[in-house]
């Protein structure tokens, strides 16, 4: 089971690009699984293609920044089970827009995701 917290603004955009999801390639360093990797590539390209306008994901590069032990995050799962912070790099139509992703067991065989646009 797979959760996710989503900016109820984006999730407009996100369902209207949704049918377009091709699978993209994650390449780098995530603790991620496959059907993990695929749900987060799809939102961050789909959040990537509506900031830029572009409708052709190039790259998604990840790259581990801090595994986070029990007791530690911003979340009660995250305290109680860990997490893990991430961060993925979109690249298309000759831009790159990187994301903070944090991934957190959800105590059931399930993992929570986070995403929001890194500055």
């Amino acid at each position: 089971m797979l959760h996710n917290a989503r900016n109820p603004f984006i999730v407009l955009a996100l369902v209207a690009l949704a049918g377009c999801a091709t699978r993209m390639a994650v390449t780098g360093d995530t603790r991620a699984g496959a059907t993990l990797q695929s749900d987060v590539a799809q939102q961050v390209s789909n959040w990537a293609k509506v900031e830029t306008g572009c409708k052709q994901v190039d790259a998604i590069q990840t790259q581990l920044l801090r595994e986070n032990p029990i007791g530690t995050g911003k979340s009660a799962a995250a305290r109680q089970y860990g997490s893990v912070d991430e961060r993925w790099t979109v690249q298309l139509c000759g831009k790159t827009i990187p994301f903070a992703v944090t991934l957190t067991p959800d105590g059931k065989g399930g993992t929570f995701f986070s995403t929001s646009r890194e500055r």
